[in-house]
């Protein structure tokens, strides 16, 4: 089954290739764009909470398509 992003954006590349690990505490962004920058509270499985580091909502993310933000 596809997810709405999936459906509503076929020609957006979802996953972002960062294969590097993920875990609690990562400041990171979702998929290729340059928009706000969450940090990860807590991984289960292929899912992972966010939370805005400014506004916004927090939400459950596929961790495929979360990027690392370079320091």
């Amino acid at each position: 089954m596809k997810t709405l992003p999936e459906l509503m954006c076929p020609d957006v590349p979802l996953h972002t290739g960062c294969n590097l690990p993920k875990e609690a505490g990562d400041h990171v962004m979702i998929g290729t764009n340059h928009g706000p920058v969450f940090e990860i509270i807590h991984i289960a499985g292929s899912l992972a909470w966010v939370r805005p580091l400014a506004n916004g909502q927090e939400g459950l993310v596929p961790v495929e398509r979360l990027r690392l933000v370079d320091h």
